[in-house]
């Protein structure tokens, strides 16, 4: 999935199609029983643009484009908590899909998710931990991420929940227990 921004804002005209830039790439990594993600970001965006019309990059543009990836994805078979994790395999952000009942994650199409930008802290989760079991505070390392890397979560978030959640997917409801037309 290609992410995409316009790419003057300022210049927008209401009536005209859009010039997009495409700044980062969410490619999901097929394994039988994994759901993995890599994520990209753009490094160079100079004379990287796209009309609305035409939503995937052309080909001299992914050669001319160089991306660098900025995290991964990877949980385990029938999670509903992706941890999105950099390359020294620290937790930099979260994708959460919450559990809202049986009847209605077997008789609809809804989902409520969450994104948080910051890891999960061991300490708010547990809070009467012993102090020989607590993490040492200098290892937990928060990443500020900026505005790029904040909509390619976004776009991970949505890219999920049509891989795995949606009626979309072919997996049906309920995470691929039962399948509905």
């Amino acid at each position: 999935m290609h992410v995409q921004r316009l790419k003057d804002q300022s210049e927008y005209v209401h009536d005209a199609e859009p010039s997009l830039e495409t700044f980062g790439e969410v490619q999901q990594i097929w394994h039988p029983w994994r759901r993995r993600y890599d994520l990209f970001l753009r490094e160079n965006l100079l004379g990287q643009e796209n009309l609305l019309a035409d939503p995937e990059p052309s080909s001299k543009q992914s050669e001319d484009a160089a991306y660098y990836q900025i995290a991964k994805v990877d949980s385990p078979f029938l999670s509903w908590d992706f941890r999105v994790m950099d390359e020294h395999e620290n937790e930099m952000a979260r994708i959460e899909r919450a559990f809202r009942g049986f009847g209605r994650e077997i008789f609809t199409d809804t989902g409520k998710y969450s994104v948080h930008f910051e890891p999960s802290r061991l300490e708010e989760a547990v809070p009467e931990i012993s102090n020989n079991l607590a993490p040492d505070r200098s290892q937990i390392i928060s990443k500020e991420l900026n505005l790029d890397a904040r909509a390619l979560l976004l776009a991970l978030a949505v890219n999920i929940d049509f891989d795995y959640f949606s009626r979309h997917s072919h997996a049906g409801p309920g995470g691929g227990l039962f399948h509905f037309d």
